[in-house]
Order: C-alpha cells, then sequence, then structure tokens
C-alpha cells in the first residue's frame, strides 16, 4: 500500500458489537487500507493485582475467550503491514496518576509487559486528566529507552490544545514538543467535540502555523468522529474527504493523514461495512499529486478560507461568537467510549 506517507488509522475499542447481538468486529478488512490500527484502550488499574494492574478495556488483554480471537486476528494485520499501536488513557482516569514517581516502580513494569507481551509496535498517549508533563516526559523517554528507535510514541490532544488553547490533559503541548519531540511520532489532533473543527479545515493550518511552526503537518494526524452516535462534533465523511484532498493540495505529501474514532461503527458503511471508512480515506488522500503545483495549492487555501469565512458569517448571523474558539469549553463527552463488558 501507497499513501505517500500518509497514514490511515482506525481505533479499535469495540470488539464486540453489543448493540447487534455481540457480533464480533474484525479488524481484518483493514488490511490494505488502514496503515495503524490503534487499539484501545489500555488502563493502569491500582484496584488490579500488582503484575496484573493492565487492562485493555475492562478485561486483562490475556481474557481468553474474549481477546483470543482479536489478537489473532491482530497479529495478521501486523504481519500485513499494519502497524498496532495501544491507546493508553482516555476518558477513564487513574492511568497517569499511577505513573507519577510515588508510583512508578510499581505499575510501569506492568504496562512495559503488556506492549512487549503482545508486540505492540507504539504507544498512543491520551492524556485527558490533568497531569504533570514531568510523568508525560518520563514515560516518553523510558518508552524510547525500552523499546528503541522505531518504537511509535504517539499523543491525541483535543486540537485547540496545539494551539495553546483549551485543553484537557494540564500540560503545554508547545513545550512538551520542543523538550521530547524527538521522540514523539505525531499529535492525533482531536478535532471535535468544541475543541475543534475539520471543515472547514482552517484550523488544521492554523495549527500547522502556530508558534514558529513547531507541529509540522508530518506531525499532525486530524482525528474525527467517523459516525455521530461516537461523540458530538461529527462531520460528514463527504466534509471530511473534501478537507483532506484541499490539505493534500497544500501541503502534498507532508500532511500528516487521518485518524478515525472509531471503527465499529464507521460510516459510510456502518456497522456492516466499517472499512469503508478507511478506504474513503486512503481513496482521498491518493487522489491527489504528491506535489502540488503552486496555482493547486493557492485555489485549495482560497476554498478553505472561503469555507472558513462562510462559518463566521453564518455563525454571526446566528449570534454565535466564533472570536475565541480555541479556547471554547468542551460542549459535550469527548468521545464516547464503549464499556464492552467485564468478564467474571
Amino acid at each position: 500500500m501507497s499513501l505517500a506517507g500518509h497514514r490511515v488509522a482506525a481505533y479499535y475499542q469495540t470488539q464486540y458489537d453489543w448493540g447487534h447481538n455481540a457480533s464480533y468486529v474484525s479488524p481484518l478488512p483493514l488490511i490494505g487500507l488502514a496503515t495503524h490500527i490503534y487499539l484501545a484502550a489500555y488502563h493502569l488499574n491500582s484496584n488490579k493485582p500488582i503484575g496484573q494492574s493492565v487492562t485493555l478495556n475492562d478485561n486483562p488483554p490475556s481474557a481468553v475467550p474474549y481477546y483470543e480471537r482479536m489478537w489473532q486476528e491482530i497479529k495478521q494485520t501486523q504481519d500485513a503491514g499494519i502497524k498496532i499501536v495501544g491507546m493508553l488513557g482516555g476518558a477513564a482516569a487513574g492511568t497517569f496518576s499511577l505513573l507519577t514517581p510515588a508510583n512508578w516502580n510499581t505499575y510501569y513494569p506492568d504496562l512495559r509487559a503488556a506492549i512487549a507481551d503482545y508486540n505492540l509496535d507504539g504507544v498512543d498517549i491520551d492524556v485527558e486528566q490533568s497531569t504533570s508533563i514531568s510523568v508525560i516526559i518520563r514515560l516518553i523517554t523510558q518508552l524510547k529507552a525500552d523499546f528503541g528507535p522505531d518504537f511509535i510514541i504517539t499523543l491525541a490532544p483535543v486540537a485547540s490544545a496545539l494551539q495553546e488553547g483549551s485543553n484537557l490533559s494540564g500540560f503545554n503541548y508547545v513545550t512538551l514538543e520542543s523538550q521530547v519531540g524527538s521522540n514523539i511520532s505525531w499529535y492525533n489532533a482531536q478535532f471535535y467535540s468544541g475543541f475543534g473543527h475539520f471543515f472547514p479545515d482552517d484550523q488544521y493550518i492554523s495549527i500547522v502555523q502556530h508558534a514558529n511552526g513547531i507541529f509540522p503537518p508530518g506531525k499532525v494526524v486530524a482525528s474525527v468522529l467517523t459516525a455521530p452516535e461516537l461523540g458530538s462534533g461529527y462531520t460528514s465523511v463527504t466534509s471530511v474527504v473534501q478537507s483532506i484532498k484541499d490539505l493534500v493540495a497544500v501541503y502534498g505529501d507532508q500532511f500528516g493523514g487521518i485518524a478515525g474514532w472509531e471503527y465499529f461503527a464507521s460510516l459510510p458503511g456502518g456497522w456492516t461495512a466499517p472499512w469503508q471508512w478507511a478506504q474513503t480515506m486512503k481513496d482521498a488522500l491518493e487522489s491527489q499529486a504528491k506535489n502540488p503545483s503552486r496555482e493547486t495549492r493557492d485555489a485549495a487555501l482560497k476554498r478553505i478560507m472561503d469555507r472558513a469565512a462562510k462559518r463566521v458569517t453564518d455563525a454571526k448571523a446566528a449570534g454565535i461568537d466564533l472570536t475565541d474558539l480555541k479556547n471554547r469549553p468542551l460542549s459535550g463527552p469527548l468521545r464516547k467510549e464503549t464499556r464492552p463488558g467485564q468478564l467474571n
């Protein structure tokens, strides 16, 4: 698969679709379509025995038969070239408080073992509770030391955090990038829930231009909701495709890519064909030239800015103030994290 450096990533949290007779959700159709699968969500738990403190959603990663088929198929996708990245943290609190200096020697070894036991290609650090930057720097640095230079380390801030605006993590991402950016592969910026918009896509450009360009386009993957029931701030597939095409026209093969939360319900195929989202994103990325001409770039920029101007005009007509969009408060659940059930 050739995506000219672009990434198509699917967050895979729901292994069993409880809304449809607990049907198993296979990742195998993503082969040839996705570049990365984010296996969600890993947590550290203080109420679990030491040595068993890591859970994948509500169950141990080793749970049989619950995860048995999933791990077999994850291995197949990995053998086919898809990178498997474990998402750590998210909406559930507690994980990062167990990685503070007082708890590090107790809980980090469990996390390291969980990564090694299943040969994960990387970790996506999703910090949605206020956390000291020193905790995250230590985690990033130790993961690189333990797993080597090719180990993928990403973070998943809300989009506005990359503009030093509204931020759930409690630390400054510009500061983080300036201190350990060489160990961070890229950022999966969440463009939804009132913290960002991917259509119009001028916010992506603003992020790339922020702080003297500390976040180049190759390090900014746009993360969007794949269906409206998965959170607030859903952007239609058609609009996401238009934004992708215009951003590739602006940045060429330097555009970082697209990620979707989450796989099982992704439109346009929905629960019966969720892989169609990845196919649609891949097609959109591959439809554009790697090295766009100046004319192509200028035309795309004009379309982007025209959409942004229309958003402002429409908001003004509706009495909505968008002058401080990057500092808007949370407008609803960041994203719906399914609770797939716990084994007894």
